[in-house]
């Protein structure tokens, strides 16, 4: 697997956790605080479409590499003004914790 270089690292993500808590109604609420911005390549990988009961949606995975942090897990996302990446799975790129790779899931705004 090869690092992208760092002048690939061009694109300005939001890195967001998720924190639940109880509205008044007592069901649960999702939030999303911001963890800072990171510097990174988004490569298109794969994508499709799917046709349901409530109409056609698109799909489509991307791998998104940063620069290695402890802190990124699965639960979290990455912002890019109103895209939105779902991240579904993180790995090390390399074993001297250079990069980090995210798996992710383009959803609709």
């Amino acid at each position: 697997m090869k690092i992208q270089p760092a002048g690939a690292l061009r694109r300005r993500l939001t890195l967001e956790a998720p924190s639940r808590s109880g509205d008044e109604a007592g069901a649960a609420a999702t939030t999303w605080s911001n963890l800072g911005s990171v510097w990174a390549a988004v490569i298109p990988r794969t994508g499709r479409e799917i046709v349901s009961a409530d109409g056609q949606a698109a799909r489509v995975t991307h791998e998104i590499e940063i620069r290695w942090r402890n802190d990124a897990t699965a639960a979290m996302r990455f912002c890019d003004g109103v895209t939105i990446y779902a991240i579904h799975a993180v790995h090390q790129r390399d074993e001297l914790r250079r990069r980090l790779v995210c798996l992710v899931e383009e959803l609709a705004p």
